[in-house]
């Protein structure tokens, strides 16, 4: 909400000394802004009554239709499963795919239609309707970043434009479909995709918001912080900066395509697990149409669209998890594996840990340590045995760091080849050729993933269930950082392309432009002209 700015009490016509008057406006102060007038806090409260209501219509239509299957253990509790799923492969069935081999019951997704009633048009609509909506949200996000990178001015503010609007009818759109989709073919993309391959595109999304939050809230306890004195921190942040700077302008595209990806995956199936899954892939949709809001900034929401996993990991491992080790084979690891990282890292993100002593820092660390002893000193193994399953604890919280610091060597391999190969220029000006070159290689790096994941499906690759997450995990990633470069390079190709353009009819073009005159910014405060800028 600028203030008026009044006309010129004079008009200065521009002539070949390439003078440039711009126009001095005052910048929008967010105090003054009240709450009711905030349309990303609007927006926001729109989102989670939405998917409030959402929920509701699964659980309502769900239990309309007589469905009842939370888990492979379920079977046969109704007719209902029986007639749309087969049975988890338990016991392994020789020969058929899918369905024997090891750990078989974990690669196996137990919500999806029975053989005989999978047709071409029930996985040409699922993948149609992916297809449709990832396009539209990458594409609503390019535009978003282009215009707002284009302009001058303050970047976030808590006005919506007419992309996030955009973004938000989309998201809310593909939603209502994939619940009506749900209950005329039902079949999402499960029946060609690996479950391994939707597991490792939420954990990489998790990935690079670890990234993203590295500049404010460092690794461990908030350490390195940009206020360290130690040669230590120093020396990490200054190997980080350059390739935690390309994470954080492009980290979006990636999150976009894990949320959709995933979200398409799931049938809106009834059950605990689904829900709280389709709750996080929404608020991650809706913390990308919020973009460039005060909003998308929000210590407390990020901590929230962060950690919500772990609620969510937890309770689908405990509710396919089965009567193996007295029901505790899954969620321990999960549920403590996630809570380690939080009390480690995610937490000092929030603005209350900065006044308060460094020292009250490992509090949270010590009352996880003396639960998670507790919480194992009972839990059996297979034989029944209590503490030997303390490693379990460990495994997310390694998995998580070491596929951070595998991104940030990726980005940082990848800036010096494109350094090598453009020989340090910072000029990024395309052709619309070249810009439709490095936006279909862009498209390819995602299309790419999903080919391989596709093929893991249907060669019926007998990897491990956790194990086959860390492959997608590992093999995503890269594709993923090559994606961005593709992406980047067609940003600021146009951003550079609108800095270059005049923007005003009295402004002659400037230097950036060969064989034109030059351009001296003249500013003009209340219509009239600042001398210092002359002087």
């Amino acid at each position: 909400m600028e203030e008026p700015v009044r006309e010129p009490d004079m008009q200065l016509p521009a002539s070949s000394s390439g003078l440039v008057f711009q126009e001095t406006r005052q910048p929008v102060h967010h105090a003054e802004v009240r709450w009711y007038q905030r349309q990303d806090l609007w927006a926001w409260l729109y989102g989670m009554v939405f998917i409030g209501g959402l929920i509701g219509a699964i659980f309502g239509l769900g239990t309309y239709r007589g469905w009842y299957a939370p888990s492979g253990y379920a079977y046969n509790d109704t007719n209902t499963t029986r007639e749309r799923f087969l049975p988890e492969p338990f016991a392994p069935e020789e020969g058929v795919k899918g369905r024997y081999g090891r750990d078989a019951s974990a690669r196996w997704y137990f919500w999806k239609l029975r053989p005989e009633l999978v047709t071409s048009w029930t996985r040409l609509f699922v993948w149609t309707c992916y297809t449709v909506h990832q396009l539209l949200a990458w594409w609503l996000m390019y535009l978003a970043q282009v215009n707002k990178q284009a302009r001058k001015g303050k970047k976030y503010s808590p006005i919506m434009s007419k992309y996030n609007w955009a973004a938000v009818a989309v998201h809310t759109f593909f939603h209502l479909l994939h619940l009506a989709q749900t209950h005329l073919t039902y079949d999402a993309t499960a029946q060609d995709v690996t479950i391994g391959s939707s597991q490792g595109s939420v954990i990489v999304a998790l990935l690079v918001v670890l990234v993203v939050e590295f500049r404010d809230r460092g690794v461990f306890f908030g350490w390195p912080s940009a206020g360290s004195t130690g040669k230590a921190g120093k020396a990490v942040r200054s190997w980080l900066n350059e390739s935690v700077h390309l994470v954080r302008k492009y980290h979006g595209y990636v999150i976009m395509w894990a949320a959709v990806y995933t979200f398409w995956y799931h049938p809106m199936e009834n059950t605990l697990g689904h829900v709280l899954g389709f709750f996080h892939t929404w608020i991650l949709m809706l913390q990308g149409s919020l973009l460039y809001t005060d909003l998308h900034l929000n210590r407390y929401w990020r901590f929230l669209l962060e950690v919500w996993v772990t609620l969510h990991g937890g309770l689908v491992a405990y509710q396919t998890g089965g009567p193996a080790q007295m029901g505790t084979k899954l969620w321990p690891m999960f549920t403590f594996g996630f809570v380690g990282l939080i009390v480690l890292t995610q937490l000092f993100g929030l603005p209350f840990w900065k006044h308060l002593p460094a020292w009250t820092r490992v509090f949270p660390s010590l009352v996880y340590l003396a639960v998670t002893l507790y919480m194992y000193s009972w839990l059996p193994d297979e034989y029944g045995r209590p503490w030997t399953r303390l490693w379990e604890p460990v495994v997310i919280p390694a998995n998580q760091y070491g596929f951070a610091l595998y991104i940030c060597g990726l980005v940082t391999f990848g800036l010096y080849v494109e350094r090598k190969l453009t020989n340090g220029s910072t000029k990024n000006i395309l052709s619309n050729f070249g810009r439709a070159a490095y936006v279909c290689g862009f498209l390819c790096m995602y299309l790419i993933k999903i080919i391989i994941s596709w093929a893991f499906q249907y060669f019926d690759i007998h990897i491990p269930g956790t194990a086959m997450m860390i492959v997608h995990e590992s093999i995503f990633i890269v594709f993923a950082v090559a994606a961005a470069f593709f992406v980047r390079r067609v940003v600021e190709a146009n951003t550079q392309k609108a800095h270059a353009e005049p923007k005003e009819k009295h402004e002659i073009p400037g230097m950036v432009i060969p064989d034109t005159y030059g351009s001296i910014p003249v500013s003009l405060e209340n219509g009239k002209v600042k001398e210092s800028v002359l002087t």
